[in-house]
């Protein structure tokens, strides 16, 4: 199955490539999560804040189906 990934800032350093236009596509196999992915492209789970699956805010733990789409976001600083 395949998946559209989505990096928010300071986490699409972790694709080389990664088009913000287009996300990343990723093959996954039934029952694989948000946590696998992550750490399939190496994205330390401690610089992700929020996960989005289909606009909807999730988990590490949340299994994935093909037609979806997986954002991830890290933590937002100003000031």
């Amino acid at each position: 199955m395949v998946l559209k990934v989505f990096l928010a800032a300071t986490l699409r350093k972790y694709v080389p490539g990664y088009d913000s236009g287009k996300g990343h596509e990723v093959e996954v196999e039934p029952g694989e999560t948000a946590g696998d992915v992550a750490a399939r492209l190496h994205i330390p789970q401690d610089e992700v804040r929020l996960i989005m699956i289909d606009g909807i805010g999730s988990n590490w733990d949340a299994a994935l189906d093909e037609a979806e789409r997986l954002a991830f976001f890290p933590p937002v600083g100003g000031g």
